[in-house]
């Protein structure tokens, strides 16, 4: 049973409910990135005399140093509400290609999980690129379980269905980073030269 987060809307998605109870539960902090604006300076251009004002000149500032600022429950729910319903789109395709009536075996299934795994980690770098590092693994990792639980789980055995979730994510976590290097970012390059 989810528990209730109070800043977020009844009505909210029961899956990004249940990734904002274990994100607190874990104590993950979600951060994004914020490059602050430049603010013009103005200098004096020459000392200035009794005759003559100075005269202001713009000024150069050192480019900005990124900040990571945390996301609060209702900022990070609002971006999930952005994301799931393209990564749902995405599987849902994926699941369509391997079965068109959408009932998978348990193996077609169990091969299903690192597919979840490479969309999560797509759709999150394409459509949060504010959110990176650390803060994006985790992120996708608190997607994935919620994911794997909806599209992997339903076609395993009941009597395998906690063993294997909880083995597969462990294996999947470990390929995320070897995903993200090899799958992700050079789909990204590409759509980036496109």
């Amino acid at each position: 049973m989810t528990q209730h987060i109070p800043s977020l809307p009844a009505n909210i998605d029961p899956r990004i409910a249940e990734i904002l109870r274990r994100r607190a539960e874990q104590g993950i902090v979600i951060t994004r990135t914020e490059t602050p604006a430049i603010r013009p300076q103005t200098v004096p251009a020459a000392p200035p005399t009794a005759q003559s004002p100075a005269p202001s000149v713009p000024g150069v500032d050192a480019p900005p140093v990124p900040v990571e600022v945390p996301l609060d429950d209702s900022e990070l729910a609002a971006l999930l509400d952005g994301v799931l319903p393209r990564i749902d789109a995405l599987i849902r395709q994926t699941i369509s290609d391997v079965r068109s009536d959408g009932k998978l075996s348990m193996a077609e299934a169990l091969a299903l999980a690192p597919e979840v795994r490479n969309i999560v980690s797509l759709v999150v770098a394409q459509m949060l690129p504010q959110i990176k590092g650390t803060s994006a693994r985790e992120l996708v990792i608190l997607v994935l379980a919620v994911l794997l639980r909806q599209y992997v789980s339903p076609h395993l055995p009941a009597v395998l269905r906690p063993y294997l979730t909880a083995q597969t994510l462990r294996v999947l976590v470990r390929g995320l980073e070897w995903a993200y290097q090899n799958w992700v970012k050079p789909r990204l390059g590409r759509a980036a030269t496109a």
